[in-house]
């Protein structure tokens, strides 16, 4: 009997936001600095063996371009998304072709803003949970 395996694909930016404002805040601040317009979804859900973690998330979809932003909380009532990185408030993932170029200054613009105190890369394929950003 043949066994079906197949890789998921983490194809996609991660950036890493220390932040210590509220989402709506933080949201509102890339909206204005970017021109952005995140809007506010139903949350994130994470399901393990004990109990479902949600965690806020806000989407922003660039269409010419079909690039896709979202903002994820990394805290909620009940845990973490991404445990390993429990010093990181927020994540930004960027899904669609995004160029290198691109994302270093992004980084520096967000790190400028007066509500992030710092934005990192992170590659998501090094991250032990890295299964929690797989966004549907």
């Amino acid at each position: 009997m043949a066994t079906l395996s197949f890789e998921y694909d983490y194809d996609f930016q991660l950036i890493g936001l220390y932040c210590h404002f509220k989402d709506y805040r933080l949201a509102w601040a890339l909206n204005k600095m970017f021109e952005f317009d995140f809007v506010k979804q139903d949350p994130y859900s994470i399901k393990n063996k004990e109990d479902t973690q949600e965690f806020s998330c806000y989407t922003f979809l660039i269409e010419h371009q079909e690039l896709y932003y979202y903002l994820l909380a990394n805290r909620s009532e009940h845990g973490l998304l991404i445990p390993e990185r429990k010093d990181i408030d927020y994540f930004i993932i960027i899904d669609g072709i995004y160029e290198r170029s691109k994302k270093k200054e992004f980084i520096s613009q967000l790190s400028a803003l007066n509500e992030v105190l710092s934005a990192v890369e992170v590659n998501p394929k090094g991250l032990r949970s890295k299964q929690n950003l797989l966004m549907e």
